[in-house]
């Protein structure tokens, strides 16, 4: 079993004494504090421990302070202050700039985040964004299709597409998500390592929000699956305002894609409080087979809760 947590910020002497404590055999880290320093802190304190790194790929007030026309836009016409758009070639190139900037330093795995179109899924009730209608996507979109999109205004625009092009709107959203992952894979080979590449997952199925798996976050499981090593589904259980048995529903259901895959649960009490025995429930849900074992988000919270550190430190020793 996997045994694993993310660290939020830099590591330092607690953060690393936890690790050990906790017998963690692979962590996560931020690509912000992803530099050599950081790195060979956590290796020269747990030196079999493996090292992921997050990177952030479709949002980052940094990508819109850099591309302002990157701001995604609803179907109402507004522009959104979640995320950036996907389409954008600029934001598009800073990901790959990042991944460029990452393999030198050697890390066992790179991780995709926010690689998806924006939307709040982590909420009991979702803030689904329907995006995006900026110009340069509606573009595209006639030059994928090979037509015109007839329409004076952006809202008969919409409506064309919803009416006409459905499927064909679907499959160009999720296209621009796995050809992005596609580039990121294709620079791990080129660069001769053997990183593995994971992705964190939004934990929706196709039966909801109206296929909004592929519709709104344009993230194809199936698609993915023949790219990327490995899945991380975030099972946030009290943040989707779900019960914990929630989380066995997710790992059998993430166990048809056929990837190995590593689930993240939640430390924080967001919407409401989970105890200790509640957080056991969470550890030995999301580690069950098929799962590959579990990641914990996030060690920085942990140790400020003396319960839940023991009762995690406790489960993670007892599998030696």
């Amino acid at each position: 079993m996997i045994k694993s947590s993310f660290f939020f910020s830099s590591p330092n002497e607690q953060s690393l004494k936890a690790m050990l404590e906790l017998n963690l055999d692979t962590v996560f880290i931020p690509y912000h504090e992803a530099n050599a320093s950081n790195l060979d802190k956590i290796r020269k304190s747990k030196s079999d421990v493996k090292i992921n790194v997050e990177v952030p790929v479709f949002a980052g007030k940094e990508l819109l302070e850099k591309f302002p026309n990157a701001l995604p836009v609803e179907a109402s016409g507004l522009k959104m202050l979640i995320g950036v758009c996907p389409t954008h070639p600029g934001v598009r190139g800073e990901c790959l700039k990042k991944i460029d900037s990452l393999l030198p330093l050697n890390p066992d795995g790179i991780w995709l985040d926010f690689i998806r179109y924006p939307t709040k899924w982590e909420e009991p009730v979702p803030y689904i964004l329907d995006t995006c209608y900026c110009d340069r996507c509606l573009k595209l979109f006639s030059e994928y299709i090979g037509e015109s999109l007839t329409g004076n205004t952006l809202e008969e625009k919409v409506l064309l597409i919803d009416g006409s092009y459905y499927i064909e709107w679907l499959e160009f959203k999720v296209s621009q998500i796995t050809t992005m992952v596609k580039e990121v894979k294709d620079k791990i080979a080129t660069f001769g390592k053997n990183t593995k590449l994971g992705f964190f997952a939004v934990p929706w199925e196709d039966k909801e929000y109206g296929a909004g798996i592929k519709r709104i976050i344009a993230q194809d499981f199936d698609q993915l699956a023949t790219v990327v090593d490995e899945f991380s589904p975030m099972l946030y259980h009290k943040m989707c305002g779900k019960p914990v048995e929630w989380i066995k529903q997710k790992v059998d259901y993430f166990w048809n894609f056929q990837r190995p895959f590593l689930p993240l649960i939640q430390t924080e009490p967001r919407i409401s409080e989970i105890g200790a025995d509640e957080f056991k429930k969470s550890l030995e849900l999301a580690s069950r087979k098929p799962s590959q074992g579990v990641c914990i988000f996030f060690l920085e919270d942990l140790i400020k809760q003396p319960e839940k550190y023991e009762t995690t430190k406790k489960f993670f020793n007892s599998e030696i």
